[in-house]
C-alpha cells in the first residue's frame, strides 16, 4: 500500500488508545493464553491496531482475526496532549543533536499530518514517555534520599510505610522490579504481582542484600519475602 498521511493528533491519541488495550507496547503479535494453557488469541501489535482504525484495508490477512477498530476515549486524548507538551518541553535537547530519537519524534509532532510509515514511532510514545518519566522520578529520588542502608543484611523489617516510585515488568523474570523509599532510603525487590505508584505499607520483608543503584550509585537495600499492602 502506497504511503499516506494522517492527521497527527489523531494518530496520537490512537497510540494512547492501543496502549490502554494492550495494557503495554506490543512491537510483535503476542499470543495469549487461558489458565489451563489453552490459546485463546493474538494480541495485536499497538502499530498494527493503529493502522487498521485509520483505514481497514491495512490488514491483508484472514478477516475474521483483524484487530478490532479502536475508540479513543477522553483520557487517550489527555494523554496524547500530555505527549506532545512532553516533547516540546525536551526540543531543546533535540535541537542540540544529542538524540536522534528525540529529533525524529519532535519532527513528526510538528507537523499536521504523520505519514503511515512513521506511525510506527508514534506507536511507541506513550510507553516511551512513562517510562522516561519513571526514570526522571528515580533520578530525582536518588539525589534526595539519605545514604546509607535501611538495615543489616538479613534482618527483617516490619509495618513500615513506604512510597512505591517505579513498578516495571521484568524482562527476565515473572514479575515486577520495584524501587521505593523507605524512612528516606532507597530499597528495590522484585514483586509478583504490580504495584500502584505512591504510598504503600510493607507488612513484612528481609533484607536479602546491600547494592548500589545500576545507573545513579546511590545506596540501595535489596529486599525479598515481601510482603506488601495498598
Amino acid at each position: 500500500m502506497s504511503v499516506r498521511a494522517f492527521p497527527t493528533q489523531q494518530v496520537l491519541e490512537l497510540a494512547c488508545a492501543a496502549q490502554r488495550i494492550n495494557g503495554s507496547y506490543i512491537k510483535e503479535d503476542a499470543p495469549v493464553y487461558s489458565e489451563d494453557g489453552a490459546f485463546m488469541y493474538l494480541k495485536h501489535t499497538n502499530k498494527i491496531q493503529m493502522l487498521c482504525t485509520l483505514d481497514p484495508a491495512y490488514w491483508t490477512s484472514d478477516p475474521k482475526d483483524a484487530p478490532m477498530p479502536l475508540r479513543v476515549l477522553p483520557e487517550d486524548t489527555a494523554q496524547a496532549d500530555s505527549i506532545r507538551l512532553y516533547y516540546k518541553r525536551l526540543l531543546f535537547s533535540a535541537i542540540e543533536g544529542d538524540n536522534d530519537f528525540l529529533t525524529t519524534i519532535n519532527s513528526i509532532l510538528s507537523n499536521e499530518a504523520v505519514k503511515s510509515n512513521q506511525i510506527g514511532y508514534v506507536a511507541c510514545l506513550p510507553s516511551v514517555c512513562a517510562r522516561d518519566q519513571i526514570q526522571n522520578k528515580i533520578k530525582k529520588a536518588a539525589r534526595q534520599v539519605d545514604e546509607g542502608y535501611l538495615a543489616d543484611i538479613g534482618s527483617s523489617i516490619k509495618d513500615l510505610d513506604a512510597e512505591i516510585i517505579a513498578s516495571i515488568k521484568s524482562k527476565n523474570f515473572e514479575g515486577y522490579n520495584i524501587d521505593a523509599i523507605i524512612n528516606n532510603k532507597m530499597v528495590s525487590w522484585l514483586n509478583k504481582t504490580n504495584l500502584d505508584l505512591g504510598p504503600c505499607v510493607i507488612v513484612k520483608a528481609k533484607v536479602k542484600d546491600h547494592n548500589k543503584h545500576w545507573k545513579h550509585q546511590n545506596d540501595v537495600t535489596r529486599l525479598n519475602f515481601v510482603k506488601a499492602a495498598q
